[in-house]
């Protein structure tokens, strides 16, 4: 991984953790996330190339099982792309489905939480846990779902989430996305496990190699670019 991508990672990472602890220190406010509470790694997980090469390197670094079980999902993932790409509400249908992210461990935890991606750092809440489930929000009905709405302020959204870290993470993540234009000359945008899966695969890497051009046919071959979900490269 190029030394200065790597470092553009861990400082948007740096500055995420940092913008999170000074909101919630400002609001007074405690999040309800904690080890076990799993939810939101049932969820689709958007990412630009230099956080997916990142997260590789560490996995190969520190976990080469939580690297095995991304091989073995990685396909399933593509395949999922190649075929639902279009789809406008795939990434509802794929947490409905209750798919984890090969990453999280039997007790409930992320085997390389200090180097989650942007995506993953940004969900947070200070509601109940139980309404992270998936299906559990859109099935609430009568007193339930009231009671869940008086629980609502203008501090949430979407939904229970915190809007301040969630909009923060997407904005360090465009950011990185601009760095990494800057430095490599182009970006690969898209699912978290399918590209970490690709960065194991020499026809993608002599890909990356040559520039974006190659980069985006190698993709187009195989049904994976463009589309409402498919991946995304510039």
């Amino acid at each position: 991984m190029h030394p200065a991508l790597r470092e553009a990672v861990v400082g948007a990472h740096r500055r995420m953790e940092e913008r999170s602890r000074c909101y919630l220190e400002a609001q007074g406010l405690r999040v309800s996330c904690r080890r076990g509470c799993w939810a939101c790694c049932l969820a689709w997980v958007v990412v630009g190339l230099a956080e997916a090469e990142y997260l590789r390197e560490q996995l190969g670094r520190l976990h080469p099982e939580g690297l095995r079980r991304v091989e073995e999902e990685g396909p399933l993932r593509v395949d999922r792309i190649a075929r639902d790409r279009n789809l406008p509400d795939l990434p509802r249908q794929h947490f409905l489905s209750a798919c984890p992210c090969p990453l999280l461990t039997q007790d409930g935890a992320c085997a390389v939480h200090p180097y989650r991606p942007l995506a993953c750092r940004g969900v947070l809440t200070d509601l109940e846990p139980a309404y992270c489930l998936p299906g559990v929000v859109p099935g609430l009905r009568g007193a339930a779902r009231a009671r869940y709405r008086a629980q609502l302020e203008p501090r949430h959204g979407p939904e229970h989430y915190l809007k301040v870290p969630w909009q923060a993470a997407g904005r360090l993540a465009r950011g990185l996305w601009n760095t990494e234009r800057r430095i490599r000359g182009f970006t690969v945008v898209g699912e978290l496990v399918a590209l970490v899966y690709l960065l194991g695969q020499e026809g993608f890497q002599k890909a990356l190699r040559e520039g974006l051009g190659p980069v985006r046919r190698w993709l187009e071959v195989r049904g994976l670019w463009g589309g409402r979900w498919g991946f995304w490269v510039g």
